[in-house]
Parts: C-alpha cells; structure tokens; sequence
C-alpha cells in the first residue's frame, strides 16, 4: 500500500511539470552608453571593463534592502557601491571587498539597506580605483521601492 500512494505522488508531479510554457522572457544584458537614449529609455552606463555588475537587473525592481552582487578588478580589491535616486543623491553606500583584485576578478557582494517615499527611478553604482583613467564603474538604472 505505501508504494502506490508513492507512484501516484511522483506521477502527480511529473504532470505538473511537464506544462507547456506559456511565457520566455528574454535575457537581461546591459550595453555601454550614455545614460538616457534620446527615446527617454534608462540604460545602464559603463566606464571600463573592470566592474560587472550581476545583480540587480537593469530596469528591475528592488526594495530595501537591495543585494548587490558581481565581480571587480580594481584596486586593493575595494568595491565602493552606492544607491543614488534618480538626481544622482545617495540614499545609501557601503565600501566591501572583492575576493581578488590588483590584476585578477574578484567576486563581491553587499546589501544595502536604503529609504524612498514612494516608488521612484534611481542607479545602483558600483565603482573602484584603477591605475588608468577613468575609474572603472557601472551604473545601473532601477526602480526603487521602500
């Protein structure tokens, strides 16, 4: 008796997951540029290759607190990373530090705990010191939400 009501479980689950899919959503990937295109779109800004910015997502979402997550080259492996509102004021930074820097990748992460009214458009900005100019930083466009 214990192994039918076994088969019947794992044959209910098998339907449930075999489900056509009824919505792809596409692969977020940011692209250098300016910050605004001419259309009003937010995109995300680059300087340099050193910083890659993995979470969060271009014109995503995030509440307080907001992870941040990637990887970094830079100096010292000191990873600065700031929540600005959509006039570039910062509602929140913290300085941490990648697993490797001074010539390797180095993977970090933080969280951020920040403070809007309301919903509102804003950047997360992850940036480092280089020994070439300009400092490498990504700033990615977001919703913020408290």
């Amino acid at each position: 008796m214990r192994h039918a009501g076994l088969v019947a479980l794992l044959a209910l689950g098998t339907v449930v997951c075999t489900e056509p899919v009824e919505r792809v959503t596409e692969v977020l990937t940011p692209a250098p540029s300016a910050s605004v295109t001419p259309a009003g779109e937010r995109i995300t800004e680059i300087v340099g290759d050193a910083v890659v910015v993995e979470t969060p997502f271009a014109n995503g979402e995030v509440g307080a607190p907001v992870s941040v997550t990637g990887t970094a080259d830079v100096l010292g492996a000191a990873v600065t990373i700031r929540v600005l509102d959509e006039g570039g004021d910062e509602l929140a930074s913290t300085i941490v530090e990648a697993s490797c820097g001074n010539g390797c990748a180095g993977t970090f992460a933080a969280e951020l705990f920040f403070f809007v009214q309301e919903r509102t458009l804003g950047w997360i900005e992850v940036s480092g010191a280089s020994e070439q100019a300009p400092s490498p930083m990504v700033r990615v466009p977001v919703v913020l939400f408290g």
